[in-house]
């Protein structure tokens, strides 16, 4: 019998969930410190653009090999 933290259906959506706030934090860590003079107008938006460009090279394949 599996043991689950929560349920069949539930461990998913909540590794997904803790997966996407430790990329947007990891994100939005980065960008505060390239640019510390606008960590204050870092915001969602910014974040969201950086992962999505994150995504698509990762999905591009430019990151095999490292």
């Amino acid at each position: 019998m599996p043991i689950y933290l929560i349920s069949k259906v539930a461990d998913p959506i909540f590794a997904f969930t803790i997966g996407i706030s430790a990329a947007f934090l990891r994100i939005r860590r980065d960008q505060r410190d390239k640019f510390p003079d606008r960590a204050q107008e870092i915001g969602y938006g910014e974040v969201l653009q950086v992962g999505g460009r994150r995504l698509r090279r990762w999905w591009m394949g430019d990151f095999q090999g490292l």
